[in-house]
């Protein structure tokens, strides 16, 4: 696959860029935090600007949210291609307030882009609307997942403890 080459050279698994096992491993931490970092900033700045800077900030900033975004749904699938499961186990406040944080700066920015063109307009004020009920709907359906993985496992538990 080809991701998985990408991968493979950007980390440098055969070489030396990033030092011995434990050094690789240290730069590996601070890159992530680092990554988790613009992650949070980034989506944030461009869902402030859009509003004081208008119309003009909209297409370079949609550009520049894309390929943030791009790359985040890339690392996703990654790690989804190698097993790892991506579903929540549970929703601690953590979790919770991580989401909604790295979640409403795509909401403000979009909405703010449809504000600039048209602050009179129905559009933004039914986007806003629509963001919301989609947050709820999607928080229900997390809610209903996560209940139901759960109980496959308690299933699966039990299961193993007869034998």
């Amino acid at each position: 696959m080809l991701l998985d080459r990408v991968v493979h050279w950007n980390l440098d698994l055969d070489g030396d860029l990033y030092g011995d096992e434990r050094e690789r491993y240290r730069w590996y931490e601070g890159i992530a935090t680092a990554a988790s970092l613009q992650w949070l900033a980034i989506p944030w700045a461009a869902a402030i600007m859009v509003w004081p800077l208008g119309k003009p900030a909209v297409l370079p900033l949609a550009v520049v949210l894309v390929l943030l975004y791009v790359p985040m749904m890339l690392s996703t699938l990654y790690v989804r291609h190698r097993r790892v499961d991506t579903t929540p186990r549970s929703w601690s406040a953590k979790r919770l307030f991580l989401t909604v944080v790295n979640g409403a700066p795509a909401a403000l920015f979009l909405i703010g882009s449809l504000y600039v063109y048209d602050p009179e307009g129905a559009m933004w004020r039914g986007a806003a609307f629509g963001g919301a009920f989609g947050a709820v709907a999607t928080a229900v359906a997390q809610l209903i997942e996560t209940r139901r993985r759960r109980r496959r496992e308690a299933a699966l538990a039990l299961a193993g403890d007869e034998d």
